[in-house]
C-alpha cells in the first residue's frame, strides 16, 4: 500500500471519529436543551464529568495524531510505512472507536435522565399543586406574550377573573378539606367549560384567571355560561353537599394600555360583581362596569343596599307596563350608585399604592 494512501486513510478515520462525536453531542444538546434542573450541584457535577470526558477524548486524538506524524516521518524517510506500526495504529483506532461508542451510550443515558428531571421541574414550576391548573407565574408569562402580540400585530385578547363566593365561610363551616374539594371542583369545571382559552390558571387563593383571544363581550358571555353552570351544581365531599356560586369580571386590552391597567379594570369588574350581590358577571368597557348577568340570578342574592335595590327593581319589573319605566329608572340609579362605589374604591386603591 502506498505510504500516502495509508496516512490518508488513518487521518480520514480519526477525522470521521471526531465528526461523528461532534454531531452526536450537537444532536443531543440541540434536542434536549432546557433550563437547569432542580439539583444545581448535580447538574454542575454532570457538566464537569462531561468536560473531563471530552478532554480525555481530545487527549486520545492528540496522542494518535502524534503517532500518525511519527508514521508519516518514517514513511518519508524509509519510503514505506512499517507494516506493524500501521496495523497497531489501526487496532488502536478501532479500540478508541469502541471506547468512544461506550462513552456516547453512557452520555445518552445521562442526558435522558437529565431531560426527565428538567421536564418534572418545569411542570412543577408552572402548575398549581392542588388544582392542577397553571399557576400565577405561568399565567403572567402568558399575559406578557399576549401583550407582545397585541403590541406588534394588534391581536386582541381579554382577561377574566373568577372568584368563589363566600369561600372563607365554606372553610370556616365545613373545614379546609372541603374548601380544597371546592377549589378542585371549580378548577375542573373552569378547565372543561373554558377549554378554548389561551390560559386558565389559579390566580391566587380562591381566585382564578383566564386569557382569551376574543372580545370582552365574548369573554364575559363565556364567564356567564360558567357561572350559570356552577350555580346549578353542588360540590359533594364525603357526606356533605355544598352549593357554590361564582362572581366574575372581564375586560379587553385597549390601545396603548399596559398589563397593570388591564388587570385593574378587570378587578374593578369583579369588585362590581361582588358589590352587586355576587353570583354574577360584569365587564369593564373601558369606562364603566356593565352587568352581564340578567334575569333571576342578578337579583337572587341580597348583599346590602345595592343588592336590595336590584331586588326591588326586579320586583317592580314584574308589574304592568306602566311601572316598566320606573323599573328602568331604578335600575339605572342602582347601576350609577354601584359605579360610583367602584370608582371610589379604585381611586382609594390607586392612592394607597402611590404612597
Amino acid at each position: 500500500m502506498p505510504p500516502n494512501t495509508t496516512i490518508f486513510l488513518l487521518g480520514l478515520a480519526v477525522g470521521t471519529g471526531l465528526i461523528v462525536f461532534g454531531m452526536l453531542l450537537g444532536y443531543w444538546f440541540g434536542k434536549k436543551a432546557a433550563p437547569p434542573p432542580v439539583d444545581h450541584s448535580q447538574f454542575l457535577s454532570f457538566v464537569r464529568n462531561l468536560s473531563l470526558w471530552t478532554s480525555e477524548f481530545a487527549g486520545d486524538v492528540s496522542k494518535y495524531q502524534i503517532q500518525l506524524d511519527s508514521i508519516s516521518r518514517q514513511a518519508r524517510s524509509k519510503g514505506e510505512a512499517p507494516r506493524e506500526e500501521v496495523l497497531n495504529m489501526l487496532s488502536q483506532i478501532m479500540s478508541t472507536n469502541e471506547h468512544l461508542q461506550q462513552r456516547l451510550d453512557d452520555t445518552e443515558q445521562r442526558l435522558e435522565s437529565q431531560t426527565v428531571q428538567i421536564s418534572n421541574y418545569l411542570t412543577e414550576a408552572r402548575t398549581d399543586g392542588l388544582t392542577g391548573l397553571l399557576n400565577r407565574r405561568a399565567f403572567d408569562k402568558s399575559i406578557d406574550e399576549l401583550l407582545a402580540a397585541w403590541t406588534g400585530k394588534k391581536q386582541r385578547f381579554s382577561l377574566g377573573l373568577i372568584d368563589i363566593d363566600h369561600f372563607k365561610q365554606i372553610n370556616d363551616t365545613y373545614g379546609h378539606p372541603v374548601g380544597d374539594a371546592v377549589l378542585i371542583h371549580v378548577a375542573q369545571l373552569i378547565q372543561n367549560e373554558l377549554s378554548d382559552s389561551v390560559c386558565v390558571a389559579r390566580y391566587g387563593g380562591e381566585e382564578f384567571g383566564l386569557l382569551m383571544r376574543a372580545s370582552v363581550e365574548a369573554t364575559s358571555l363565556a364567564l356567564e355560561r360558567l357561572r350559570e353552570r356552577m350555580s346549578k351544581m353542588e360540590v359533594v365531599h364525603e357526606d356533605k353537599r355544598i352549593s357554590v356560586t361564582l362572581s366574575a369580571g372581564a375586560s379587553e386590552i385597549l390601545p396603548d394600555e399596559k398589563i397593570g391597567k388591564l388587570v385593574r379594570r378587570t378587578d374593578e369588574a369583579l369588585y362590581a360583581a361582588k358589590l352587586g350581590g355576587r353570583n354574577r358577571v360584569y365587564l369593564h368597557d373601558g369606562v364603566h362596569c356593565v352587568l352581564v348577568t340578567r334575569g333571576e340570578a342578578a337579583g337572587s342574592v341580597a348583599a346590602g343596599s345595592v343588592a336590595a335595590g336590584s331586588v326591588a327593581a326586579d320586583s317592580v319589573a314584574e308589574t304592568n307596563g306602566a311601572n316598566a319605566n320606573k323599573t328602568s329608572e331604578l335600575e339605572i340609579r342602582v347601576q350609577n350608585r354601584l359605579q360610583r362605589i367602584v370608582d371610589e374604591e379604585s381611586r382609594r386603591k390607586a392612592n394607597f399604592s402611590n404612597r
